[in-house]
């Protein structure tokens, strides 16, 4: 698959238009939305011509990585350290089921890794403590969650085990943790992987709600 099926079998599973995908680019990039038009993003579908200085928009539009979307491996010898789309889901007494979204930012030494969510991406902060072996991580997790929200800035915390595929691409598992009722609850945990560029001009880009 070449990067224009990439584009198209992305855009269709979002059930976007060319236009639409043309105008998500442009506000990712902070541009006007006539800076890149449906006729570009059917170019590029067609293979006719290659996104180059549009290719990280994008890819970040899709909520793909640029290695993804270029059909590159990620750079760092196997490092899961970037920039990862995180979603978990939880069942509130209040609200039902719950699945919360957040930029958060990895960096790995040697098989100890260190999540930080961008400040931007929720109102309710988490942090990740986990130790690699092999494909399997394991550690702790925390949310702080916001004062004005339903948990009135509680703090949570709890254990998590991700299990991460071959492709270094994608980490799933499951939470472990106490309830504002002091029950045991789990639920699923995924992260999805976004960027190795940690620059503070990706980072700044990327300090915004993920897209869903």
């Amino acid at each position: 698959m070449d990067i224009g099926e990439r584009i198209r079998h992305r855009r269709n599973e979002l059930g976007w238009s060319q236009d639409r995908l043309a105008k998500e680019a442009c506000r990712v990039a902070g541009v006007g939305p006539d800076a890149l038009g449906r006729q570009e993003i059917y170019r590029y579908e067609k293979g006719t011509r290659t996104p180059r200085d549009w290719l990280p928009a994008i890819a970040q539009a899709l909520g793909l990585s640029v290695y993804v979307l270029g059909g590159e491996q990620p750079a760092g010898g196997g490092s899961l350290s970037g920039v990862w789309h995180s979603r978990y889901t939880y069942v509130s007494t209040g609200k039902g089921e719950v699945t919360r979204h957040h930029h958060v930012l990895i960096r790995q030494t040697g098989n100890r890794l260190r999540g930080e969510s961008l400040p931007g991406s929720n109102d309710s902060p988490i942090f990740l403590d986990l130790n690699q072996d092999g494909p399997a991580l394991t550690g702790t997790w925390t949310e702080r969650t916001a004062a004005g929200g339903y948990y009135r800035g509680a703090v949570y915390h709890g254990a998590l085990q991700l299990l991460v595929e071959p492709t270094g691409r994608d980490m799933a598992g499951k939470w472990v943790g106490f309830d504002k009722t002091f029950q045991v609850d789990a639920g699923p945990w995924q992260l999805s992987f976004v960027t190795a560029d940690t620059t503070r001009g990706t980072l700044a880009r990327l300090n915004r709600p993920p897209l869903r």
